[in-house]
């Protein structure tokens, strides 16, 4: 009876283990190129997201199938079709009925940056509305932000490191980011910190979650919101975050 119990026991879990893999097969997992977050390094996909996000994974005991999408696409593929995962994503006040979500895996203080060569005086928001240019990217959530503030001087830029190297060479007055993010296209555009200086006053911080499609489960979701609390408890979290904030080349 005792070993009839054993193999009882072992046929569920295989059983079970094999469900549960089946049905994250369908999960498409997916991220965006948006570093320090996530980012391809060579042929791996890297990031403090990405790490986060694959030690949930080890937990839940689902398989690791991180891609990396254009954001566009894989916000929309989240948003119209069924077990889709997003990550990083803003979780704003127009998105929060959309998705279902699991967070906070991230979270940005969001600053204007000008060049130290500059006389600008930035002591508050309203300083900012009477510069004659801002540079930002369309679409990110810091661009969006002064879209809703009434700014009328923003010059759009391709990407957040094409806005930094414009500033660093005095062709704007400002730019907008995220701290972390921020101290990256620094880096990746060879510039020195020194040179840019950051405002005195964060404008808002926001948090970055995971998003998944309206379809799954409830009880999914809490299983993945309790791995990140888990490994939040762990220790293991602020690991990751010291390991990205800390080194030259992320």
């Amino acid at each position: 009876m005792v070993l009839y119990n054993k193999l009882i026991i072992t046929f569920i879990s295989i059983y079970l283990v094999i469900i549960n893999m089946a049905y994250a097969d369908e999960y498409r997992i997916m991220t965006e190129e948006l570093p320090p977050w996530s980012f391809h390094n060579n042929a791996e996909i890297s990031g403090i997201a990405v790490e986060v996000v694959r030690e949930m994974l080890i937990t839940l005991e689902l398989p690791d199938t991180i891609k990396i999408y254009p954001w566009q696409r894989a916000y929309r593929m989240t948003l119209e079709r069924n077990n889709n995962v997003l990550f990083s994503m803003a979780k704003t006040p127009e998105r929060e009925s959309l998705f279902k979500w699991v967070g906070p895996i991230a979270t940005e203080k969001v600053y204007f940056y000008k060049n130290k060569n500059t006389k600008l005086k930035l002591d508050k928001l309203s300083d900012a509305k009477q510069v004659n240019t801002i540079l930002t990217t369309r679409g990110f959530p810091e661009h969006n932000y002064l879209l809703s503030k009434g700014f009328n001087n923003l010059h759009i830029t391709s990407s957040m490191e094409t806005s930094f190297q414009m500033l660093a060479h005095q062709r704007g007055d400002l730019t907008i980011s995220g701290d972390t993010s921020g101290n990256y296209f620094l880096k990746k555009a060879n510039i020195d910190k020194k040179s840019i200086v950051a405002s005195k006053f964060s404008l808002y911080q926001f948090d970055l979650y995971i998003a998944f499609s309206k379809n799954i489960s409830d009880i999914e979701i809490k299983k993945w919101q309790r791995a990140l609390d888990q490994i939040k408890k762990s220790g293991r979290f602020t690991e990751i975050i010291n390991k990205y904030i800390q080194r030259e080349d992320f």
